[in-house]
């Protein structure tokens, strides 16, 4: 798969140092550094990870873990954790620019997803620049989960994936193979416009408890549906009442366009958002 098929072009709390502070001022610049450091501390406790102070920035952002392709963000809940959902990002052509990680593109959503109660595990598994897409970018997303799924604490609750684009295709190449990379099986799969089949990696049958919702846009001239229809006739065998294959139908409110998903309007909460979130709601038994 050439890397220009599906790319994506846009692609810890600070204390204050109470050295040389007379008296009272000291003894208040002390109580603050307490303060923020229980603040960071509790948040770790909360989503069940083993950050150290300093760790977790003021907007619940952690990371990067881990090192290159293999680096991974977390995206912490702000109360207490029931379930981890993986977000697979489309493909990236250029790098991120300093001081604005990949991550930060989808923020609205994982913010909207730590609301509810999950912790975003976001793995980079490219570098953006010279990437080739093949077997390499599952292994780079395998160590990235794995990374989350340590500083997480390994918390034993329900795991979801999501991915857009390359990124879908990386979920369901995660679901597959969980078992083998010992790492929880997601008990449901949203793969928004997925880029197709990646060459080079294993992909097994996915257990036939697994739910999976596969998106296309009826104006994606980019991913278009090929590579939807692939998985489809992978997960032949799979339970009917289990998978859905979904058309995104263009309206006024939105563009049913490959960029559709990276949207935040009303409409692309609706067709986007809500489904993961019902899939989320279900991987947690309601």
């Amino acid at each position: 798969m050439k890397s220009s098929a599906f790319g994506d072009r846009h692609g810890g709390v600070s204390v204050p140092d109470e050295r040389g502070a007379p008296g009272s001022k000291r003894r208040r610049m002390r109580l603050l550094l307490t303060g923020l450091c229980a603040g960071v501390l509790s948040s770790a406790i909360v989503a069940g990870a083993p950050f150290a102070a300093g760790d977790v920035h003021a907007d619940r952002l952690a990371g990067p873990y881990g090192r290159g392709a293999a680096a991974v963000w977390l995206v912490l809940p702000d109360s207490p954790l029931r379930g981890v959902v993986v977000f697979g990002h489309g493909w990236k052509l250029t790098p991120p620019s300093p001081g604005h990680p990949w991550v930060d593109q989808f923020r609205p959503w994982l913010d909207h997803l730590a609301a509810g109660g999950s912790a975003v595990i976001f793995p980079n598994y490219q570098l953006g620049s010279g990437d080739a897409g093949d077997v390499t970018r599952v292994q780079d997303f395998a160590a990235a989960i794995r990374t989350g799924y340590v500083r997480l604490g390994r918390p034993n609750v329900p795991f979801v994936a999501f991915g857009y684009s390359f990124g879908a295709s990386l979920a369901f190449y995660y679901a597959a193979n969980a078992r083998a990379w010992r790492l929880p099986v997601p008990r449901a799969v949203q793969a928004t416009f997925p880029a197709g089949m990646i060459p080079g990696a294993q992909l097994p049958v996915l257990d036939r408890s697994v739910r999976v919702l596969i998106q296309v846009g009826d104006a994606d001239t980019e991913a278009g549906s090929g590579g939807a229809d692939a998985f489809w006739n992978w997960l032949s065998s799979h339970p009917a009442p289990l998978k859905s294959y979904e058309v995104i139908h263009s309206s006024p409110q939105l563009a049913a366009t490959h960029a559709a998903p990276k949207a935040t309007s009303p409409a692309a909460r609706r067709a986007f958002w809500a489904p993961l979130d019902r899939l989320i709601a279900l991987a947690r038994g309601g």
